[in-house]
């Protein structure tokens, strides 16, 4: 009679049926359900049901196994384009993409910031990572000189997009993680009866705009309303730039 296998441990994978793409997939949704403090390759073998040790036939490190799921997530986020589209539009498309990606893989930006920290040559699956994100920045600027913003204004617009977009969305991420048996209309309710207990003689405008206050923490709501209004300023920096005081970008389309 064959051994059962101990109780509370998963069945182990069928023979030859691991892979790399196998354990990049198992990786990202384990790095979504348990953040990167709390991976392991341990874990993660327990997850496919394997060996530790199997998993580093395919990968020499925790660090190799990250590159290639941070390859594997830009490489394959393709934002939609609207070329028909006025520039701010596909602008717009583009950052909300983008903010969708990270809202809706907790674990990608866990896995930019490990980027940052670790050190050593860049391997492929690195070069491929920035190459992506390479496209992205090349995409929006495209879009800000076409619309006649400068050269300053336009590396100032793309980089201020970028920082807004990765800010809101990991504000997103820390309210669903710090609270995470709370919906979110719970955690509106809660913070505007916490505004309105304050006192409204030292705080009248904080108290009487709590119900307004609450319903803008509404994530890909208030992201997208933020987003609008840099927008509206960058189409504004487009027609000063076209009266004449351009530094040399191409001419000015759909604005």
């Amino acid at each position: 009679m064959s051994p059962q296998p101990r109780a509370g441990r998963r069945p182990r994978a069928p023979r030859n049926s691991l892979s790399a793409e196998l354990i990049v997939d198992s990786a990202l949704r384990l790095l979504d359900e348990r953040g990167i403090d709390a991976f392991s390759m341990r874990a993660l073998a327990e997850e496919l049901g394997v060996g530790t040790m199997a998993l580093y036939t395919y990968f020499r490190s925790k660090e190799e196994l990250f590159q290639a799921a941070r390859a594997r997530v830009f490489t394959q986020h393709a934002p939609p384009v609207r070329t028909d589209a006025p520039w701010a539009d596909q602008l717009r498309d583009a950052c909300l993409a983008l903010y969708g990606l990270f809202t809706g893989r907790p674990s990608v930006l866990q896995l930019l910031a490990e980027q940052h920290r670790a050190e050593g040559p860049e391997g492929r699956e690195e070069q491929a990572t920035a190459g992506s994100a390479a496209a992205m920045m090349e995409h929006m600027l495209g879009l800000l000189r076409g619309a006649g913003i400068g050269r300053q204004q336009a590396a100032r617009a793309q980089t201020a997009l970028v920082q807004y977009t990765v800010g809101a969305a990991l504000r997103a991420s820390r309210a669903r993680c710090s609270d995470a048996h709370c919906s979110d209309e719970e955690r509106r309710r809660l913070l505007r009866a916490r505004l309105e207990a304050l006192p409204a003689e030292e705080f009248p405008l904080v108290v009487d705009l709590a119900p307004e206050l609450a319903e803008a923490q509404k994530g890909a709501e208030q992201y997208a309303f933020g987003l609008d209004l840099i927008l509206a300023g960058l189409r504004t920096a487009g027609s000063w730039e076209k009266a004449g005081r351009d530094d040399g970008a191409p001419s000015p389309q759909h604005i």
